[in-house]
């Protein structure tokens, strides 16, 4: 009964985990390219690694995981930084560039990742291993597509807080800022109830994949097919 349980612990908790982590991380890479606000504050002094700073117990690990198992796009945040705190061209800047490296990350890592795999398959005669230790990099290699695909679909979306809704804001001046964080606030619940309520009271009702399937297919497909990988 538990085995089904802990075979999806075992190929979706890496992946879907470190898709977010990736994406905040080159979000932070990019940003500490950019110049520096002049009145920025200091971050609180950590010992924990930088990447492992960005971690929402909610948002980078149980919802991520609940998601990936019960079989709905993969999508999930990081503890909230900003980029930039003042409304001058600078912080503009940082907060236009910053997002838009979000999705270009998550892409990034899906191409990466599909020629591991693509290496991986090959390296075992052009088939994937259905059990032991080949199974299980390869389940985790696929799945990472998977939820980067996700990640690049969801945050292309025009409204906070995903990526292109946040490069969006940064253009716009703060009355309609907050007009356009508003209705993201209404697209998040609704992204919510079409990807995780819905499901939960019918399991049949797949409103979510309908509307995300598209774009998540599309992507997995490319990179795979550049490998020459189908799915």
């Amino acid at each position: 009964m538990m085995q089904p349980i802990v075979d999806s612990l075992a190929v979706w908790t890496l992946p879907a985990i470190a898709a977010v982590l990736l994406h905040d991380a080159a979000q932070r890479l990019v940003a500490s390219w950019l110049p520096a606000e002049a009145d920025a504050p200091e971050p609180m002094p950590s010992r924990l690694p930088r990447f492992l700073r960005a971690v929402d117990p909610v948002g980078t690990v149980i919802v991520p995981i609940a998601l990936a198992l019960s079989g709905a796009p993969v999508f999930g945040w990081p503890r909230h930084r900003p980029f930039a705190l003042g409304e001058d061209a600078l912080a503009r800047r940082r907060r236009l560039i910053s997002a838009l490296a979000g999705p270009v990350a998550s892409f990034a890592a899906a191409l990466v990742a599909a020629m591991a795999l693509g290496a991986v398959v090959a390296a075992s005669d052009g088939t994937m291993s259905e059990r032991g230790m080949g199974w299980l990099v390869t389940s985790n290699l696929f799945n990472f597509i998977l939820a980067n695909a996700c990640m690049t679909s969801f945050h292309l979306l025009p409204v906070p807080p995903f990526d292109m809704g946040r490069a969006l804001s940064a253009l716009l001046p703060v009355p309609a800022r907050q007009r356009l964080r508003l209705a993201g606030r209404l697209v998040v619940l609704a992204v919510i109830a079409t990807v995780v309520a819905i499901p939960l009271l019918d399991p049949h009702a797949r409103v979510g994949e309908w509307i995300a399937a598209p774009m998540i297919n599309a992507i997995t497909r490319f990179v795979l097919g550049l490998v020459n990988l189908t799915v």
